[in-house]
């Protein structure tokens, strides 16, 4: 009996050293995975904000005056989001810079601060100048007149927009969230 215990043998350490080698492998693997997947959830949470933030802004511009806001999109006035070349026309739209200087002169953009209720500009600076878990964002509304119906097909009821939002600080939203778009429309007054 004496024979067998001495035969009986342990793990030698090159064993147990292997066997922590491969463990610790695994372990780094799954560490990097959970780290992707940390990254992932942080800009998909930051990609749904700015969704909602877009949204925000399109419910705030569906709830404002129809015809001065056809009358600002349509006037020369109106800020240029993206300038035409020969194949597109130039954009217009309200940006956060559009009304944030206006004082009481009516001239320019400015004469059309009305659009807005009392042409009190506080709550359009909140929506379009929002900030969110600490990050400025910016959102820009957008008409996009090439998806303008014709009068007899609704045209004249609707006017299509779009909100875009970015964050202030390039990348503070994460990686792959660099801007998000929402598209919509403004109905006239007569069809709310």
């Amino acid at each position: 009996m004496l024979e067998r215990l001495k035969k009986e043998q342990g793990f030698t350490l090159i064993e147990v050293l292997a066997a922590m080698l491969i463990v610790s492998i695994v372990a780094l693997a799954f560490t990097a995975y959970f780290g992707n997947a940390l990254t992932f959830a942080k800009t998909n949470q930051n990609k749904t904000i700015m969704s909602n933030l877009a949204r925000n802004a399109l419910v705030y511009m569906q709830k404002q005056d129809f015809t001065r806001l056809k009358e600002y999109f349509d006037s020369p006035d109106a800020t240029v989001v993206r300038t035409g070349d020969a194949l597109n026309q130039r954009r217009v739209g309200i940006t956060p810079e559009t009304f944030g200087s206006c004082t009481n002169a009516d001239t320019g953009a400015c004469k059309f601060r009305n659009i807005f209720e009392n042409g009190n500009l506080q709550p359009t600076m909140a929506v379009l100048q929002p900030s969110v878990n600490g990050i400025q964002y910016r959102i820009v509304i957008e008409y996009q007149q090439s998806l303008n119906r014709s009068n007899d097909t609704g045209g004249a009821l609707l006017l299509p927009i779009s909100a875009t939002v970015t964050s202030v600080s390039p990348g503070a939203a994460g990686p792959g969230a660099d801007a998000v778009t929402v598209e919509g429309y403004v109905n006239a007054q007569s069809i709310r």
